[in-house]
C-alpha cells in the first residue's frame, strides 16, 4: 500500500534517520497531536450541530428565534433574513475551510502513529515538514516561513488524499468558497427544520429543502476538487462520452459549443452551398470575383476615363474654335 519515499527537499534534517529517543517516543507524540486535532474537530463538530440539537430537545417555547416565528412572522423573518446570509458564509464556506484545516491533520497523526509502531519504519522518518512563504497559507503572519507539518514521507493513495484535504482547509481556493455555499443553505434550512417551535410540515418541507442544497455542494466541490488535484474536467468528460455516442450524427469542428447537422444528401449540399455563395456575393461582390473578371472591370474603368477626357478634350476644342 506504500509508494516511494518522499523526502522534503527543502530540509536535510528530515532527511536524517531518527534517533533511539525519538523512535520510543514518536508514535506517542503523534497519538498526542491525533487526539488534540481530533478534540479540536470534535468540538467544531458539536458547534456546527449544536443550532440543531438545541431545537430537537429544548422545550418549544423557549427556542429562540423559532416561537417567534410562530407568534410573530413578521419581525422574527425580517431579523432571520438580515441573519441568514452570515450564518450562511459561516456553516458553508468557513465550515468547509476550517473542517479540511482540522481533521485531515488528525487523521494524517493517526496514520503516521501506526506507521511509527511498524519495525519496517525504525530507520526512517515516517513524516516530514516542508516551508512555504508566509501569506501562503491560511491563518495568521508569522515571522519568517510558515511550517506545513505532518506530510508522510511514504506516500500511499489514503495519504494523498488526506493531504489533499489538507490542502484545500490550510491554501484555500476561492472558487472552493462558492461550491460550499449551497451547503450554508442547506445547514439553515436543516438546522431550522429540526425545531419542534415550528409546525411540522413547516419541518418537513425545510429539511426536503436543504437535501437538493447539499447534493448541489458535494456535486460543486467534486467538479474543484477534479480541476484542482486530477486535472481533468467533468464537462469535457461528459461533452466526450457524448460524442462518442452521438459522434455518427455531429459534427464538432467549430468547437464544442457550435454543433451543425451534416448535409443529408448531395442536393442538399449543393443548395446550401449555392446559398452561401449568394449570401457571400450580395455582402461584397468584389471578393467574390475572379482575378479575370477583376482585370475586366478594370480595363472597363480605364476606357471609361480615356473616352471621358477624350469627349472634354474635344469639347474644349470646339469651344475654343466658335470663340
Amino acid at each position: 500500500m506504500t509508494g516511494t519515499t518522499a523526502p522534503d527537499p527543502r530540509t536535510t534534517h528530515d532527511a536524517t534517520p531518527p534517533g533511539p529517543v525519538a523512535l520510543r517516543l514518536r508514535p506517542l507524540g503523534y497519538l498526542a497531536v491525533a487526539l488534540g486535532l481530533t478534540a479540536v474537530g470534535l468540538a467544531l463538530a458539536g458547534l456546527y450541530l449544536s443550532v440543531a440539537v438545541r431545537g430537537l430537545v429544548e422545550p418549544p417555547q423557549t427556542q429562540v428565534p423559532w416561537a417567534e416565528v410562530v407568534a410573530d412572522p413578521g419581525a422574527a423573518l425580517g431579523r432571520l433574513a438580515v441573519l441568514a446570509p452570515v450564518l450562511v458564509v459561516l456553516a458553508g464556506p468557513v465550515a468547509w475551510y476550517v473542517s479540511c484545516a482540522v481533521w485531515p491533520l488528525a487523521a494524517l497523526a493517526f496514520v503516521h502513529a501506526g506507521r511509527a509502531l511498524r519495525p519496517s519504519s525504525r530507520g526512517d522518518r515516517v513524516s516530514f515538514t516542508s516551508r512555504v512563504v508566509a501569506g501562503a497559507t491560511l491563518g495568521t503572519a508569522v515571522p519568517g516561513r510558515v511550517p506545513l507539518v505532518l506530510q508522510p514521507q511514504r506516500r500511499s493513495r489514503l495519504t494523498d488524499t488526506l493531504v489533499r484535504f489538507a490542502v484545500c482547509g490550510w491554501r484555500p481556493d476561492r472558487r472552493e468558497a462558492g461550491a460550499a455555499v449551497p451547503a450554508g443553505v442547506a445547514w439553515v434550512l436543516a438546522s431550522a427544520g429540526a425545531s419542534t417551535a415550528l409546525p411540522s410540515g413547516w419541518r418537513t418541507g425545510l429539511v426536503l429543502t436543504a437535501v437538493p442544497f447539499a447534493l448541489w455542494s458535494v456535486a460543486a466541490l467534486r467538479r474543484r476538487w477534479a480541476w484542482r488535484f486530477h486535472g481533468e474536467r467533468v464537462r469535457e468528460a461528459r461533452r466526450e462520452r457524448w460524442i462518442a455516442q452521438h459522434g455518427d450524427r455531429r459534427d464538432l469542428r467549430d468547437g464544442p459549443r457550435v454543433v451543425r447537422s451534416r448535409p443529408q444528401s448531395a442536393e442538399h449540399r449543393a443548395r446550401v452551398e449555392a446559398e452561401r455563395a449568394a449570401a457571400r456575393a450580395s455582402r461584397d461582390s468584389l471578393t467574390s470575383l475572379s482575378s479575370d473578371a477583376l482585370g475586366e472591370r478594370r480595363e472597363a474603368v480605364l476606357r471609361a476615363r480615356r473616352e471621358r477626357a477624350a469627349r472634354e478634350q474635344a469639347q474644349t476644342d470646339d469651344g475654343r474654335h466658335q470663340g
